[in-house]
């Protein structure tokens, strides 16, 4: 038995280890056309992290830019049918939230692989724990509260965080102590 629980998404469809050709159908016959895209414009929207160049469980997607808090509601409902078509549906896990800093692609890149001693993120969340059940055990995949965090509205949070990059670097345990480049998503067909 699987289950996977995440403030307002659930699913008990377990998803798969996610490849290129599933998640090009997710994003061009959902992501592209969601009808929250028009209205955040004012963000660069990349992928990160180990898809398609590593082994993974999940697709790193990332709205990078400052928000708005006239869109936290729409932020917050954006992200979770991101999650939810793409557990529900496509059977992939779409890791999504939006970083204020670093503040675009540019900025990422540059900033996780600076050599800098530490990295000070803002990012915004639509959930502070994840959960899931396998096999009649719980796993906490994902928790938030160990950070400072707000309460932005109903389902956003604003979470800072200071990372040590070397021990970052470390945990994810990335090819050459590099954290992969962020792309954007538009140009996803560079990872194949």
């Amino acid at each position: 038995m699987f289950s996977l629980y995440q403030n307002r998404v659930y699913t008990e469809k377990p998803f798969f280890v996610p490849t290129y050709e599933l998640f090009k159908r997710f994003y061009k016959e959902y992501f592209i056309s969601h009808p929250s895209l028009k209205k955040l414009k004012n963000f660069e929207i990349g992928i990160c992290g180990r898809f398609m160049r590593d082994s993974t469980w999940d697709i790193d997607v990332r709205l990078l830019g400052k928000t708005n808090p006239n869109q936290y509601e729409l932020i917050s409902d954006f992200f979770r049918d991101i999650t939810d078509i793409g557990l529900n549906k496509y059977r992939l896990f779409i890791d999504i939230h939006c970083l204020e800093t670093p503040n675009s692609i540019k900025s990422y890149n540059s900033s996780f692989n600076s050599g800098s001693e530490y990295l000070y993120i803002t990012k915004y969340v639509d959930h502070l724990k994840q959960y899931v059940n396998y096999n009649e055990k719980y796993f906490k995949t994902t928790d938030y509260t160990k950070n400072k965090y707000t309460k932005v509205s109903d389902n956003l949070w604003k979470i800072e965080d200071c990372l040590v990059l070397k021990d970052y670097i470390k945990y994810k345990n990335y090819e050459n102590s590099r954290v992969p480049h962020m792309i954007e998503i538009s140009k996803h067909k560079e990872l194949i």
